[in-house]
């Protein structure tokens, strides 16, 4: 049977292909290796707790951390963001304050938040952006109040692509004895991050994106004078402290309890290094600018986010069609692979205007997206332009 050809354009949900080398080690590990990490003191077992030791180190040098025990392997980047957000409402010195986020924000943050809310009495407020998803940092200065301990920052949308000014939420955050928390889930990999130049405290992002692991990969970086704070959410097996079941328990261990994805870990370390190795280009750039401009070209498409400043993350909609069925004739019609809905951001629609669309049709490139995944779409977008004419 012949297969069907595929052009993928959703590396902002996960990337594929993965990057050369990053399959290789997932399957490397599992089929000469195997053994947990931290469990053992036999050959094989410390040869898993030596990987999960570079991987780490891998991870701080790709954001700058000061110590490879700053960052902790999570499962996803939502396990990395309640263990973040969860861990830091539930600390004593935290429970019950006040939470200044914004309409950008994904789920993955908006849920924790609002179970907060519920069970311990945290307020939050999620600032306006603008329409095409960019968020003042002088609306977070309104928003906050003496009681605001936590700033919570989308990175850049995974809907618009707006990359937002970390640098000046950090110095914000700083001047009110806050602590900024930013989701980098979409620009892991794709834009330089300093956590220490930037003045990041904690960083949630997934593993299986711009990093070019599996997925089941995700990372939490907690800066040392903020890891007393994030209180264990859970705990189960860590590997030490064996014979005690009331702790205390390290932040580390508890955000890792349980047997570590392994191969997974392995594939984010071999994309990581692939990433370290590879030269900067701005192909992808002019990649994303050639969709925008035939976007552009169609009267009855509307770009949604902005020209500039953001990452190769393309939203669009039609003054007559839906996003779904806009998603359903790239798929049928030109093998184009794309995702449609609300993206899992739940605020940022009333500001963009795409509500009654059902959301938008988001068009997002990675490290891996080729020529030929940006000509289908092309032809794509001009056949979607075509619709109702």
């Amino acid at each position: 049977m012949e297969s069907r050809p595929r052009y993928y354009l959703d590396h902002a949900a996960t990337s594929w292909p993965k990057p050369p080398g990053s399959l290789e080690a997932c399957i490397d590990f599992q089929t000469n290796n195997g053994a947990s990490s931290g469990r053992g003191i036999y050959h094989s077992a410390e040869a898993s707790s030596r990987l999960v030791h570079s991987a780490r180190q891998a991870v701080a040098r790709l954001i700058n951390a000061p110590s490879e025990r700053d960052i902790a392997f999570c499962n996803n980047g939502t396990h990395a963001l309640n263990a973040a957000i969860l861990g830091l409402l539930h600390s004593p010195t935290l429970r019950g304050c006040h939470v200044v986020t914004t309409a950008t924000e994904h789920n993955s943050v908006l849920r924790p938040l609002e179970l907060a809310h519920k069970t311990n009495g945290t307020t939050w407020t999620a600032v306006q952006c603008d329409e095409t998803g960019f968020v003042d940092p002088n609306r977070v200065v309104e928003a906050m109040t003496p009681h605001t301990r936590l700033i919570v920052l989308n990175h850049a949308s995974n809907v618009t692509g707006s990359i937002q000014d970390v640098r000046t939420l950090a110095e914000i955050a700083k001047s009110k004895n806050a602590i900024l928390l930013v989701d980098a889930a979409q620009s892991l990999g794709y834009l330089p991050i300093n956590v220490l130049d930037c003045g990041i405290q904690v960083l949630a992002a997934p593993g299986h994106k711009g990093a070019g692991g599996m997925l089941g990969t995700g990372i939490l970086y907690v800066h040392e004078e903020v890891q007393h704070l994030i209180e264990p959410i859970w705990i189960g097996g860590t590997g030490s402290q064996s014979d005690s079941i009331s702790g205390p328990f390290d932040w580390l261990s508890a955000v890792e309890s349980g047997n570590s994805n392994l191969p997974g870990i392995a594939s984010l370390k071999a994309g990581i290094e692939w990433l370290e190795t590879r030269p900067l280009t701005a192909q992808t750039d002019r990649w994303a600018q050639q969709l925008i401009e035939a976007i552009l070209e169609e009267p009855s498409l509307k770009l949604i986010g902005p020209l500039e400043n953001r990452l190769p993350v393309i939203s669009l909609i039609h003054e007559h069609s839906s996003c779904h069925e806009m998603a359903m004739i790239l798929d049928s019609a030109c093998q184009v692979e794309a995702r449609s809905g609300f993206h899992c951001a739940a605020l940022i629609h009333p500001f963009l205007g795409t509500q009654s669309a059902g959301g938008t049709l988001r068009l997002s490139l990675g490290h891996t997206t080729v020529e030929a995944d940006v000509e289908a779409t092309i032809e794509g977008i001009h056949l979607l332009g075509s619709l109702h004419r």
